[in-house]
C-alpha cells in the first residue's frame, strides 16, 4: 500500500512540474529579426511573412535558398480576386516563373449556406398492438 502512496505522490509532482514554463535566456541578437536596409530580415534578401489585415483579404509569401538554388512564391487575395507568383532559379541555368491572376468579376455569387436536404423517406405510422 506504501509503494503505491509513493507511486502516486511521483506521479503527481511530475504532471504538476511540467506544465509550467521555465525560463529561457534570449539567444543572440533580437528575438524576432529586425528589418534590414532592404527591408528584409537579414538583409540577405531571404524572407517569409504573412499579413491578413481584414476579412477575405490576405499576403502570403516567401523566398528561400541560397545564390545558387533558390525559390520565390507570393499568393494574395482580396475579395475574389486572387494572384499568385512563383519563381525558382538553380545553378545549373535552371529557371523559371509562373504568375496567376483569378479574377471571378460581379458575376461571382456567394454561394448559398448549407441546408440538409429533407429526408427521402416518411417515418414508418405508428403500430399498437392489443394488450
Amino acid at each position: 500500500k506504501m509503494n503505491r502512496l509513493l507511486i502516486f505522490c511521483g506521479l503527481v509532482g511530475v504532471s504538476v512540474a511540467f506544465p509550467f514554463p521555465h525560463p529561457q535566456a534570449p539567444g543572440p541578437g533580437a528575438p524576432i529579426p529586425i528589418p534590414g536596409a532592404d527591408g528584409y530580415g537579414k538583409g540577405d534578401g531571404y524572407f517569409q511573412y504573412i499579413n491578413v489585415p481584414a476579412h477575405k483579404k490576405f499576403e502570403w509569401g516567401y523566398r528561400r535558398g541560397n545564390p545558387d538554388h533558390n525559390r520565390e512564391e507570393y499568393l494574395s487575395q482580396k475579395d475574389h480576386t486572387f494572384k499568385a507568383k512563383l519563381k525558382w532559379h538553380d545553378a545549373y541555368d535552371g529557371h523559371g516563373e509562373h504568375y496567376f491572376d483569378y479574377n471571378h468579376g460581379a458575376a461571382y455569387k456567394e454561394p448559398a449556406p448549407y441546408a440538409p436536404a429533407p429526408p427521402a423517406y416518411s417515418p414508418p405510422a405508428p403500430a399498437y398492438a392489443a394488450a
